[in-house]
């Protein structure tokens, strides 16, 4: 009785050592996956410029999902679909016209040409709260999307965007998005998961 009370102790002891440390590892996987993500969208955004001389014209909010943004994977979404050059479900995108409004992806991307292949992994699924929204490796859909609209090199607040966009809730100190900008050309951040208001926390592309 004593040696099994003994092997049970030692198992417990064993499963304290080892589960928090799989979960870090766990953790820090997910951050190397979502910053490669990142890194892949902005890529696709680049080769968008090199193709039309400049970056498509993405939604005002400056996130990757705007607020509304419907999850029927046959309905317009705007970053995927101008990247994608087809919808979320895999089919055509609208065909363009002198009336087509010049946001939508088919007036941007007029070639038709796919700048990156999306995945089902990045995509939450279809037993999600909210399916077919772009994610991170976190499975959060609160991404910034901020690009060097002034072409000068840096991303700056009020030359490139009005203010820097809150994901979960949370914005970007000035300790982590300097006022004289970022060097970059696209630039992605998502709140790190865990955090909150009092322990703010963010994956950054360019960090």
């Amino acid at each position: 009785m004593l040696e099994l009370l003994s092997v049970i102790a030692i198992i417990g002891l064993l499963a304290a050592l080892i589960f928090p440390g799989v979960g870090a590892a766990r953790r820090s996987a997910n951050k190397a996956k979502t910053k490669v993500q990142f890194s892949q969208w902005a890529a696709a955004i680049e080769g968008f410029r090199s193709e039309y001389g400049y970056y498509p014209a993405l939604h005002g909010s400056n996130l990757v999902n705007p607020p509304g943004q419907a999850t029927d994977a046959a309905a317009l979404h705007l970053f995927h679909d101008i990247l994608a050059a087809k919808r979320r479900d895999g089919s055509a995108l609208p065909a363009y016209t002198a009336g087509t409004n010049s946001q939508f992806p088919e007036a941007q991307n007029r070639k038709l040409i796919s700048f990156h292949l999306f995945s089902d992994a990045d995509l939450t699924g279809a037993t999600s709260p909210t399916p077919n929204l772009l994610r991170d490796a976190f499975d959060q859909t609160e991404i910034a999307v901020l690009v060097d609209r002034n072409l000068d090199g840096l991303i700056k607040a009020g030359s490139d965007f009005a203010a820097l966009p809150a994901v979960g809730g949370l914005t970007p100190s000035a300790t982590d998005f300097p006022a004289t900008g970022v060097r970059a050309g696209v630039i992605f951040y998502a709140p790190a998961p865990g955090a909150d208001a009092p322990n703010p926390g963010f994956i950054f592309s360019w960090k």
